[in-house]
Order: structure tokens, then C-alpha cells, then sequence
């Protein structure tokens, strides 16, 4: 089935900012990330709730939600970024009209818990997404160039061809060879998970899975690829990337042994697929991010070590 897609928002376009998850760390980097914005061309639009704090969240989960559903409704509003992750946002996906979301797509980005959204818009609402940067991300003094570019080139409508490396940092490496098409469809790999037997729980039949995760040692990735293999969840998927697994390699806060390498746990869980599996491209929580389609059709070559993103994501203003 083919994904819904939104325009693409160029400079002069109107961001509106929603917290769906965990509120902004400081208001200093929320001020930072909208001047970023102001400085590439285009205006900022917070909406009402996106400061607030209740806790763990940025206010009620009906504030949350209003917020997300007026985004999307606002004619002023041409795409839609989160302010961060942290958590919740799946406790606004109940409270929300996914049918009057679907006639008034637009660009949504964010990752992280964003996860559950980005599950939700797409098999709800049948929207493509975007697994990018959020506002606060740009709120920080260190913000990445590689992060930028890349995401204001997919945002003006570069949504085609090959997902860039960042070869200063990371090595793109094949788990297993081969090359295979299809929807690509993931995130972080915990909140992912967390999606599994809920009504917008993806299917991963001929999809090409696409995970990510921060912070949790190779027991922990081992432990949650096995449950995602007990329960048939990659018994049809046409080919995997495994993005950055950011601060994985060796989590201090766990007791865990240091006896398995990352590469060692992705080959065991992952090598005997028979699908492709790609490993190392910048998709995650590391220092570079290059902002990622979610919801249409890609290509996989774990030979040539390359994803290519096959069907445009957004349509021309």
C-alpha cells in the first residue's frame, strides 16, 4: 500500500513545535532551536501546551494530544516538529482523530519514544514520517552540521536516493549479504517493541525493519532481539538496517558481563535471517542524524553497503 505524503517545507514554511513526551530540558535551548530555524528562512509556531511540564510529561496527555491534532489541523502550520522524546508520547495516541490527521498530512519528524508515534501515524493514518531531529537537538551549542543539512535537504523535498554515511564517525558494515526492497518501517528498538500487541502495532511482513537504541549494553539488544524473533516479528521482513546503537558497546549502569560485542550479538540474532542486515549508518542518538523516511519503499544492498530511499516522502510545495 502506498504511503500517504505531505508537501515538503521549504524556507518561508511555518514549523509547528509539539511536546508529546517528555518538555524541554531548559527554556534556553527551546529559544536556541527556534533561532536555528529563524536563521534558515522559516517561522516557528509552539502551540499551546508546548512548554508545559506535569512530571515526567509536558502536561496531560489531553494537552498533548490537542496540541499534535491542532498541528495538524492549522493552516498556518506546513510541517510538524517534536520537542524532544523522553516519554509518553504513546499515551496521547488514544486521544487522537488519525482519520482528520490523514486528510491533512503533513511532515512530522522526531525520534526516540517519537517511535510510537511514528508506528501510530503510519498504520492509523497511513502517513509517511520522518525519523529526525527534534527542536532541542538544535537548541544545543554542539548541534551537528551533518544533522542539519541533512535534515533541511529531506525537508525541502530531497527525499530520494542513498541515506548518507558520516564516515568521520561510524563504519557502515554488512551483517549479512544480499539486497531486498520494501516499506521501511521502525525506530528505537525498545519503544518499538513497546508497540507490539497494541492497535497500532506495524507489521513487518516485506518490510525492511529499521531500528536504532541508546544507552543499553549488548545483553540488553541481544535480550529484545530474541523476543522480536520468539514471537514471529522477523520471520517476513525482506531485510534489516540496524542504525547507531548509541552507547551501546558497554553500558556502565548494568550488571552484566563484558563478554559479547555488539557486531557478535547482531550476527548471532540477525545473520541467520536470510535477509540482508546492514549496520552503521548515522540513524539514532549519536552525534550525527541523518533524518530518515519512514513508510515508503526502499532498497537495502547490504553488498554495496548502501540504503536508498526508492519512493519520494514528500510531494512538491
Amino acid at each position: 500500500m502506498k504511503a500517504l505524503v505531505a508537501h515538503a517545507a521549504r524556507p518561508g514554511s511555518t514549523i509547528g513545535v509539539v511536546t508529546p513526551g517528555s518538555p524541554a530540558e531548559t527554556r534556553a535551548e527551546v529559544e536556541r532551536g527556534i533561532a536555528w530555524w529563524e536563521s534558515k528562512g522559516y517561522r516557528v509556531k509552539l502551540m499551546p501546551g508546548a512548554l508545559e511540564q506535569d512530571g515526567w510529561h509536558a502536561g496531560s496527555p489531553e494537552v498533548r494530544a490537542r496540541d499534535l491534532q491542532a498541528a495538524f489541523a492549522d493552516r498556518e502550520v506546513d510541517a510538524i516538529q517534536t520537542m524532544r522524546g523522553g516519554y509518553g508520547s504513546a499515551q496521547v495516541i488514544p486521544l487522537l482523530d488519525f482519520d482528520a490527521i490523514a486528510e491533512t498530512p503533513k511532515a512530522f519528524v522526531g525520534l526516540s519514544d517519537i517511535t510510537a508515534l511514528h508506528a501510530a501515524l503510519l498504520v492509523r493514518a497511513g502517513l509517511a514520517t520522518f525519523y529526525g531531529p527534534s527542536l532541542t537537538m538544535f537548541g544545543k551549542p554542539s548541534a551537528s552540521p551533518f544533522t542539519a543539512d541533512r535534515f533541511l535537504k529531506v525537508l525541502a523535498g530531497e527525499t530520494t536516493g542513498p541515506v548518507p554515511e558520516d564516515r568521520d564517525r561510524l563504519t557502515v558494515i554488512s551483517i549479512a549479504g544480499g539486497r531486498a526492497s520494501g516499506r521501511l518501517v521502525g525506530g528505537c528498538l525498545i519503544d518499538f517493541i513497546y508497540t507490539i500487541g497494541t492497535p497500532w502495532e506495524p507489521d513487518l511482513g516485506g518490510t525492511i525493519f529499521f531500528f536504532e537504541e541508546v544507552n543499553s549494553a549488548p545483553i540488553r539488544i541481544d535480550r529484545a532481539l530474541l523476543h522480536l524473533e520468539q514471537i514471529g516479528k522477523l520471520d517476513r521482513v525482506r531485510g534489516i538496517v540496524v542504525g547507531e546503537l548509541a552507547g551501546c558497546e558497554w553500558y556502565e549502569h548494568t550488571s552484566a558481563p563484558r563478554s559479547r560485542t555488539l557486531e557478535e550479538v547482531l550476527g548471532d540474532r540477525l545473520g541467520g535471517l536470510g535477509v540482508p542486515v546492514l549496520y552503521g549508518l548515522p540513524l539514532g542518538h549519536g552525534a550525527s542524524l541523518a533524518t530518515l523516511p519512514l513508510g515508503v519503499e526502499a532498497t537495502v544492498d547490504a553488498d554495496a553497503l548502501t540504503l536508498t530511499i526508492d519512493k519520494p516522502a514528500l510531494l512538491a510545495p
